[in-house]
């Protein structure tokens, strides 16, 4: 959790036997971004007491092994799972401007937003948009969005601001999860977007509203270079 980006954590509060409540709400407490999904090897009454006592602390997605774990079920139950808000309300702000995009492009996007460690650079974006960075740029300007670097960054900034709300992640650790080779290279890109350093912007960003300026800055021709 510390240094890998993860939409889902399937636990199993009984691994060793015995009811693990004080860990998991420990966990929940350090990392809130990442959604608990409980595992349940069988429901007992214990199991069930466990199950009620986390509910209380928000944790209320349970998969009970033989019945919710057939491999297509399981995939839709933790693709349902609500996950990275910011991101995903951002991502609602500026998805129609490429509403007609290309279907391959349309979908890079939106990849984009939900997994931005998955593009190292401009070249892995338009790659997988099946176009040269020439005309992914040229498309992204004629709908008046930012240039492809500027959301790459954009997409960056937005998950580093919702990994900033976990009190168990560090900012190296944040900088490795959206795989960047060197937290040095992470604050520079934040200053250059935001202003002020990582730390600053952890202490004084307003989750909500900076996303509504982000959003602005997305949606305009141009952007912040490295």
């Amino acid at each position: 959790m510390r240094t890998r980006p993860l939409d889902v954590a399937l636990v199993d509060p009984h691994i060793d036997g015995r009811p693990q409540l004080d860990e998991i709400r420990a966990l929940l407490a350090r990392y809130p971004s990442v959604p608990i999904v409980l595992y349940m090897m069988a429901l007992t009454p214990e199991a069930l007491h466990s199950t009620l006592t986390l509910a209380r602390h928000g944790i209320t997605n349970v998969i009970l092994r033989g019945f919710d774990d057939e491999p297509k079920r399981l995939i839709q139950l933790l693709e349902s799972v609500p996950a990275h808000g910011l991101s995903d309300a951002l991502l609602r702000t500026i998805s129609p401007r490429f509403d007609d995009a290309p279907p391959l492009l349309r979908g890079t996007l939106k990849q984009l937003f939900s997994s931005p460690h998955a593009f190292r650079s401009v070249g892995d974006l338009a790659h997988a948009a099946g176009m040269t960075r020439r005309n992914l740029d040229r498309w992204l300007e004629t709908h008046d969005l930012a240039s492809a670097r500027m959301l790459l960054l954009g997409a960056r900034i937005a998950r580093a601001i919702y990994y900033m709300q976990d009190p168990g992640c560090l900012l190296d650790d944040i900088s490795k999860k959206l795989g960047y080779e060197s937290p040095r290279l992470f604050a520079r890109q934040v200053r250059a977007a935001t202003g002020v350093m990582p730390s600053v912007l952890r202490e004084t960003a307003e989750p909500e509203k900076f996303m509504e300026m982000l959003a602005a800055r997305l949606c305009r021709r141009g952007g912040v270079e490295e």
